[in-house]
Formats: C-alpha cells, structure tokens, sequence
C-alpha cells in the first residue's frame, strides 16, 4: 500500500512540475505561485525543478529580486541549485543591463560550487557587449577561453571587444583561430548597442 503511495505521489509531482514549467514559459508567476500552495496543501513539496519553473517565470517577467529571492530560499530549505536556475535570472539582469547585479549572482554561481555552463558565459558576454563594458568583457572571456574556445559568440564577442579596445594583434589571431576551426565569425555583433542611463533592479 505505502508503495502504491510513492508512487502516485511522484506521478502528482511530476503532473504539477509540468504544469508549472508550462506557467513559467509565459512568465505566468502568479500561477506558479498558487500551485506552491496548492503542492504543499496536497503533501507533495516543491522539489528542485518546482522552483525552477518559478525561477523562470519571475525571470521572464523581469521579477529579478523574486528570481533571486526564491534561489535562496530552495538553498534553505537544503535543496542546491544548478546551472539552471542561476542562468534564467543572469539573462534577465543583462537584458536589463544590470551588469553589477549580474556579475554579483555570477560569483554566487561559483560560490555554490557550479562550473558554469555556455549558457551563463554567453549571457555575460553578451552583457559586456552591449553595454560598452569592453575591458570587464575582455578579461571575463580570456578567464573562461579554455573551456568555451569553439564557441561562435564567444569568440566572435571577443573579436569585437579586442577591436574596440584597439588590441588588433589579439583580434587578428582569435579570428585565424576560428578559421582553423572552420567557425564563422559574426559580423553584425556591436559594442556598446544597448548603453543607456544606469538601470534599477527590476520588481
């Protein structure tokens, strides 16, 4: 009997994470938000992959302290986040262009032991890029070059970023770089496209 009970209670966890992701794509938090009450109300907490569907949809809805908020409560309540979950609030401060607050959740990525993935890498460079911060992007790419080096933006960024910065020797052999590795480079990439007034954390 207490089997049959594992096992339903997995199947309405994972019926509720789906549901959850599907309410997080579209930035719908609010409903998120009631299917922790509802998850909790039913004896099934949220696990791991509940709080990145909420993660996600405060994220898409530019809900940054909320995002970050909810990162730390999973951590408290003993259950560590991924990759994941960190690389949906860093693209949300970029796009934001809240490069301080995204360099600040970058070093908590790290303090929690992560390796981080392609994805927050390109979120960060994507970051430096746009908003004119050339120098932080050129020493941010020549710290994670080993572990990205065939990667098409990454490298492309940095062509970008060594030109703007007037270093055309370290631009020139990046690009015969990525021709001996047969990756094309992307032309249309800009520095400094989006600069701006100095942006505030986004509630």
């Amino acid at each position: 009997m207490n089997e049959r009970l594992l096992v339903f209670a997995g199947e309405l966890q994972v019926s509720y994470n789906v549901m959850a992701k599907v309410y997080a794509m579209s930035g719908l938090y609010h409903e998120v938000e009631e299917l922790f009450k509802v998850m909790e109300r039913d004896g099934c907490p949220p696990d791991s992959f509940t709080y990145l569907s909420l993660v996600q949809a405060y994220s898409v809805s530019s809900k940054c302290l909320e995002a970050e908020e909810t990162i730390n409560a999973m951590q408290k309540k003993g259950i560590p986040p991924s990759n994941a979950h960190f690389k949906h609030l860093l693209y949300a401060l970029v796009k934001a262009g809240l490069m301080v607050e995204a360099e600040r959740v970058y070093m908590e990525l790290l303090l929690a032991g992560l390796n981080p993935d392609l994805v927050c890498c390109r979120a960060m460079l994507r970051g430096y890029m746009d908003y004119g911060h050339v120098e932080k992007g050129i020493k941010f790419f020549e710290q994670i070059r080993e572990s990205v080096k065939a990667d098409r933006f990454i490298m492309s960024a940095a062509v970008h970023l060594y030109k703007s910065a007037g270093k055309k020797l370290k631009a020139e052999v990046l690009l015969e770089s990525m021709k001996s590795l047969r990756i094309s480079f992307l032309n249309e990439l800009e520095v400094g496209l989006k600069i701006q007034c100095p942006a505030t954390y986004p509630r």
